[in-house]
């Protein structure tokens, strides 16, 4: 994946969100990847004086699968049968298993891709379906122009030539790891701060 030649200050706030506003999502969380955290933190010590950048703690490692809706339009009553349905439709899903190598400059972040591609993609592609039926399509947001595939190691707080970030990123000498994922997590998720936290609702286990 080619690095990005500018970065843009990381947009947080995107459309409806505003401080103490929680929305519901699906994601996979990574900070229990013991080979992941070594990785991601290799590459945060040597980001650790580069202007520009906030680092994302380990413990708010994730890829974010889908965005649902905001936890104050979506009636409570209705999470249980989410669950219930993706539980369903991802018991014959497979564990992923996920290698990490090298990471790019993205217009608004410092990522770790996760390989296959196609591995996110198609349980995306299962977890909107599944999610629509469930509440209707009309919940859900519309398609991102570019989906998360990424873990965040930092986030841009800033607008420039990504040169910097780039020649700091080729000069870090770190391991390639893989990390097998074996659980999707249903979170009410936040933006108050500079990386998304959250708050686990549920968790759906795949293939079983």
């Amino acid at each position: 994946m080619p690095h990005a030649d500018q970065v843009r200050n990381h947009a947080r706030w995107r459309s409806g969100w505003r401080a103490g506003r929680t929305g519901y999502a699906w994601l996979l969380p990574l900070a229990d990847q013991p080979g992941l955290r070594k990785l991601v933190n290799d590459y945060q010590y040597a980001l650790r004086d580069l202007p520009g950048f906030d680092l994302v703690p380990l413990e708010w490692m994730n890829i974010l699968v889908q965005e649902i809706g905001f936890t104050d339009e979506i009636d409570e009553s209705r999470i249980e049968p989410l669950v219930a349905a993706a539980r369903t439709r991802l018991a014959s899903a497979l564990p992923l298993t996920l290698a990490f190598h090298h990471a790019v400059v993205l217009p608004e972040s410092l990522s770790l891709p996760a390989e296959p591609q196609s591995t996110v993609l198609d349980l995306r592609a299962s977890v909107r379906e599944v999610t629509a039926e469930a509440l209707g399509g009309a919940t859900l947001p519309a398609e991102p122009e570019d989906i998360d595939k990424h873990v965040s190691l930092a986030h841009s707080t800033t607008e420039g030539p990504a040169i910097f970030a780039v020649a700091t990123l080729g000069a870090t000498v770190v391991e390639p790891t893989t990390a097998k994922v074996s659980a999707l997590s249903l979170v009410k998720l936040n933006r108050d701060h500079s990386c998304s936290e959250w708050e686990t609702v549920a968790e759906v286990l795949l293939g079983v």
